[in-house]
């Protein structure tokens, strides 16, 4: 519960943002959102006030007496015979304590439907610890005033605060665990190193695109000299050579095996000299054939 004091600064805070809704007020009688406001700064300062009273009657009452320093309920010699536990109860719900700034982006709950909607944020007024916000909805023409519990963060914007701090939230310190005579700790975890891990190819990030292929230097001399390179060997040279027969090159090759009817074909590289042998027939030999005669 807040002090005295605080209480007593927010509700001189209450006073001044009411003194500023009378002074617009008076410049623009027809504005119903300053009435409006007037309104509630009121409520917060009535408010404010019947704490203060809560709080000074509360002083005036004796504290109790001090709990004891041990509850024999809570020894394990008498837990064995109390009933279990029933189930836990529900977690609380979400508290939402962000604080906005007039032109923050946010979504906010109308008060028709009890809907949640985008909308901006155009002025601000109350404390730090009770803002109260109008908010104009986006799309429509509508204005309402409201309470730091009817105003939320974007999604994106709560996405992304949520990430920034499960990423920057240290490990929380493990107890050791006392067995017998041996005490055992967790193991000591580098928290630099869990985000870190290898992308595999299937759903980390997106699929690198095909590098470009390169550009070799001096391609166009290259396909220039092979192309001269093959009309040479399609039509010989252009220029004839001293010496040399005039008649083009022939296209058939020099180590081609003639053919066999050509009996003065010649084997190996032209100008050799030599023809191709014939086989030898063998014949029967025969006793007496060639013996002279006496």
């Amino acid at each position: 519960m807040a002090s005295i004091q605080a209480l007593q600064e927010e509700l001189a805070g209450h006073q001044s943002d009411l003194e500023a809704c009378l002074q617009a007020i008076a410049s623009d009688p027809t504005d119903t959102d300053l009435v409006q406001m007037k309104d509630l700064v009121q409520q917060q300062i009535a408010t404010t006030e019947a704490e203060i009273d809560l709080l000074k009657r509360a002083q005036s009452v004796p504290p109790p007496p001090p709990a004891p320093k041990f509850d024999m309920s809570k020894h394990p010699k008498y837990q064995k015979g109390l009933p279990e536990d029933g189930p836990p109860p529900p977690p609380p719900e979400e508290s939402y304590t962000a604080v906005f700034n007039t032109g923050d982006s946010v979504v906010a709950k109308y008060s028709a439907d009890k809907q949640w909607y985008p909308g901006t944020i155009i002025s601000k007024t109350g404390s730090t610890a009770d803002p109260v916000y109008v908010v104009s909805f986006t799309g429509y023409s509508e204005k309402e005033t409201k309470r730091k519990h009817e105003v939320r963060a974007a999604e994106n914007k709560k996405r992304k605060a949520e990430g920034s701090l499960s990423a920057t939230a240290p490990p929380a310190p493990s107890s050791p665990v006392v067995i017998g005579n041996v005490t055992s700790g967790a193991a000591s975890i580098d928290p630099t190193l869990v985000q870190q891990r290898e992308p595999s190819k299937v759903s980390d990030g997106p699929t690198r695109m095909q590098p470009a292929p390169k550009k070799l230097k001096g391609a166009k001399a290259l396909e220039k000299n092979k192309s001269s390179w093959g009309d040479w060997q399609k039509n010989g040279p252009k220029k004839a050579i001293v010496g040399a027969p005039s008649k083009k090159l022939a296209k058939d090759s020099m180590f081609r095996t003639p053919d066999m009817a050509n009996l003065n074909a010649k084997v190996g590289i032209t100008g050799s000299g030599k023809p191709m042998s014939k086989d030898v027939q063998r014949q029967k030999y025969v006793y007496g054939r060639d013996e002279p005669e006496d």
